[in-house]
């Protein structure tokens, strides 16, 4: 079935009478499959597709068993082996080591209307999910259940099995992400009739959000929670596995945003803290620390602080997340966001930006636009010249480790608690003072410029304020000031260069981040594959870069 060359095989959709409710849920389905296989380094995602399509009710051969509302996966199983007995044993392949279906299976269940529960998951989904969670390809199962790298297995057999595993995790991520009824992709390059059903999309999409409830029961198993929700769990490239970045979270609500958030910008190799508002609800502070325990690299802060608008407290959840993360010693960056924003770029695209920048931060700053009334009470430390920026930063691991442990920026932290709307000059001024000899820091004019710039614009957000700097065509509604960004700026969001967009309400609109996942985890694939590659000449000409403090 799966030859050296690339082949199509044509598997076809049986409907049985019990399961019009299938084809309710796969009208786009219905039509021939074509599964893309190659023998050795594609086998794996071959058979997880075979596995998962009988799972849906695909067969290779006109089935003996007819799939009901409820169906058995035992069953399921034992009827791919039976049907297919000839090409499983041609191929080598051992029915005990089914490699995982993972995403697909998850996807494929919700097409059967498997679906979790806001109470507590599908049982026999839970328990498919858990056993078939590890790759089968060169490991043996021990006699307590658990898998171990098989003798004569060698380095390069395990490199062979992890690129099988991350190519079929990530062309069945790129299925699972596809927004129903929407043409992202034509939306994105401004196609007016895909974007008029893609704005009809977003009135009928229900906007339910998921409730604590579903994430509480679903990371009882952790396995099971990130196979179903499609975690990236390999680091993919070298090259983005020796160019780790950290991030921080600071969050209060809307628990499917802030995991979606988190989904789609987490890697292995990667470094998260998350914090919590004081004030956020119980069930909603014990769902983010269920998350994060099922993750080695994702950290949930224990002192948690009353954020409010234009006090110390919308600066201190990043300092103490900075001082969390330093522990760690690999990473190179340091970006911070919050619960109500997106990426723009995939991990891949990130770690190209950032070694582009060469060391180089990215803030926001102005003196002509500065609110000089904020800083009336006192001089700033060691005739620092003070500087209007904002709280969202890219900077390196120079200018953390400058933050927590020199004297002058401990100096310049206690005087700017005693001004107006602090996280808007500390960061700022630390990185247009470059006497203070920063790694990274600006050494000219601080007035950032609008986004077409080749001096400087801030790239770290796409923020919509309405006006220069930050003047963008505004689709949906301003909230106190700045735009709430929709499925009508999806296509000047897919050509812009920034690196994330602030702000999203995903109970008004959840299309507009559908349509982002979908193009991340695509350009992701893609990019995995080679068959997408990333300019950097735009990043390494700006001029914050070239004219940085070294």
């Amino acid at each position: 079935m799966c030859q050296d060359k690339w082949i199509e095989i044509q598997v076809h959709f049986y409907v049985g009478s019990d399961m019009k409710f299938v084809e309710e849920r796969t009208k786009e389905r219905k039509s021939t499959l074509a599964l893309l296989c190659r023998r050795h380094r594609l086998l794996a995602g071959c058979f997880i597709s075979v596995t998962a399509l009988l799972l849906a009710g695909f067969t290779l051969k006109p089935p003996t068993y007819t799939p009901t509302a409820s169906p058995d996966f035992r069953e399921l199983l034992q009827n791919l082996e039976m049907e297919n007995s000839d090409l499983l044993r041609k191929e080598g392949i051992d029915m005990a080591h089914v490699i995982p279906a993972m995403r697909v299976l998850t996807n494929i269940s919700r097409t059967l209307g498997l679906t979790y529960s806001q109470s507590q998951p599908n049982p026999l989904l839970l328990n498919i999910l858990s056993k078939l969670d590890r790759i089968r390809t060169n490991e043996t199962t021990d006699q307590s259940g658990s898998f171990k790298p098989s003798a004569d297995s060698d380095s390069e057999n395990n490199a062979d099995s992890q690129l099988n595993s991350c190519q079929a995790s990530l062309e069945e991520l790129a299925a699972m992400y596809k927004v129903p009824g929407v043409s992202c992709e034509e939306v994105i390059l401004g196609d007016q009739s895909a974007m008029a059903a893609a704005l009809n999309a977003t009135k009928t999409m229900k906007r339910e959000l998921l409730p604590n409830e579903y994430y509480l029961s679903l990371t009882q198993n952790c396995d099971g929670f990130k196979t179903s929700r499609g975690y990236v769990t390999c680091p993919l490239t070298q090259e983005e596995s020796e160019f780790p970045i950290a991030y921080s979270i600071v969050t209060y609500k809307d628990i499917e945003m802030v995991e979606r958030l988190l989904r789609v910008i987490y890697r292995p190799q990667n470094f998260y803290c998350i914090h919590v508002d004081k004030k956020s609800e119980k069930d909603f502070l014990r769902t983010m620390r269920s998350i994060s325990g099922c993750f080695d690299n994702v950290f949930l802060t224990s002192d948690l602080v009353d954020v409010k608008w234009g006090e110390f407290s919308v600066l201190e959840p990043e300092i103490i997340c900075m001082k969390l993360l330093w522990s760690h010693k690999k990473w190179k960056y340091f970006i911070n966001l919050t619960g109500q924003e997106f990426p723009l770029k995939t991990n891949f695209e990130l770690v190209k930006i950032l070694k582009a920048y060469n060391g180089a931060n990215d803030l926001e700053g102005t003196v002509k636009r500065a609110n000089n009334y904020r800083w009336n009470n006192s001089p700033p430390p060691r005739g620092l010249r003070p500087v209007k920026g904002s709280v969202h930063i890219t900077v390196n691991r120079d200018f953390v480790d400058y933050i927590l442990h020199n004297d002058t920026a401990q100096e310049l932290l206690a005087w700017v608690r005693g001004t107006g709307v602090p996280d808007e000059t500390f960061f700022a001024t630390l990185n247009h003072n470059p006497q203070l000899g920063i790694r990274g820091s600006y050494k000219g004019d601080p007035e950032t410029e609008s986004s077409d710039s080749m001096v400087k614009p801030f790239l770290t957000r796409f923020k919509n304020w309405g006006s220069d700097p930050f003047k963008f065509h505004c689709a949906g509604q301003h909230v106190r000031g700045i735009c709430i960004l929709s499925t009508g700026d999806l296509p000047q969001l897919g050509q812009a260069k920034h690196l994330f967009a602030n702000k999203f309400y995903l109970h008004e609109d959840k299309v507009v981040i559908g349509c982002l996942e979908e193009k991340l985890f695509n350009n992701t694939r893609d990019e995995y594959s080679g068959t997408l590659q990333f300019n950097t000449t735009y990043y390494s000409n700006l001029g914050f870069v070239k004219d940085q403090v070294t």
